[in-house]
């Protein structure tokens, strides 16, 4: 895909990343349809001013290739999304088994203490019955 527009070392030509929606000049952009050979009905975003000032460089960029720079940026920030969802979901995990293993320890400890207090207290009633009888 190639560009048709010319620039002037006066006025170097801006470069935009995605969609533009403003030119470098502050004006509002608009979509045209080219009508050269080499690009016929290809669509592109232009400022209004610089439609009719070309020397000046005001923004010009061709739809498809915007899009695709946008579909980029969306790529990229997926990626950056499915990153860090999976280093969450790892530390996640470690939460809960270090949670996990915390609360059997405690199971095991109040296990142990209910043990001994069963033992104290079934020899507190064979002392109390072999007393009784």
């Amino acid at each position: 895909m190639t560009s048709s527009s010319t620039s002037s070392s006066r006025f170097p030509r801006i470069s935009t990343t995605g969609v533009p929606t403003r030119c470098w000049c502050g004006e509002g952009i608009t979509t045209f349809g080219s009508s050269t050979a080499e690009n016929r009905y290809r669509r592109f975003y232009r400022c209004e001013i610089g439609r009719d000032r070309k020397s000046e460089n005001h923004l010009f960029k061709w739809i498809d290739e915007a899009l695709i720079d946008e579909i980029r940026m969306v790529d990229a920030k997926y990626e950056k999304v499915a990153l860090l969802e999976h280093e969450m979901s790892q530390e996640l995990k470690e939460m809960v088994n270090l949670e996990i293993a915390r609360l059997e320890n405690e199971m095991k400890q109040k296990l142990k203490i209910a043990t001994v207090v069963m033992v104290v207290v079934g020899a507190m009633v064979g002392l109390c019955t072999s007393l009784i009888v």
